[in-house]
């Protein structure tokens, strides 16, 4: 099985983790502080812009992640930590969703 690479560009920290790992998780391996909430995908408090390399490196959104996102009206880019899993390739976490840091 390969590793996915997961990289946090604005910590500088790259891990590999398992596909299946959400990312909030491997912010936690990486040890990058990232600030949540409910951790269920419900409150957006880890709401992050991502990239993926290639496209589908992500699982989709639940309906559950998908509902808080487009609640919150935050841009096709961006997943909920606690909730977006990886599968392969490359995830770059760019930032956070709400203060665009």
């Amino acid at each position: 099985m390969n590793l996915v690479e997961v990289h946090f560009a604005a910590a500088g920290k790259t891990v590999f983790v398992q596909p299946g790992t959400k990312l909030l998780a491997a912010a936690e391996l990486a040890g990058v502080d990232v600030l949540t909430g409910c951790t269920r995908g419900m409150c957006g408090t880890d709401a992050a812009r991502v990239a993926a390399e290639p496209a589908d490196a992500l699982a989709p959104p639940q309906q559950h992640e998908r509902g808080t996102l487009d609640r919150m009206g935050l841009a096709a880019d961006c997943r909920l930590l606690c909730s977006a899993t990886v599968q392969h390739g490359r995830v770059v976490v760019l930032g956070d969703a709400l203060t665009g840091a």
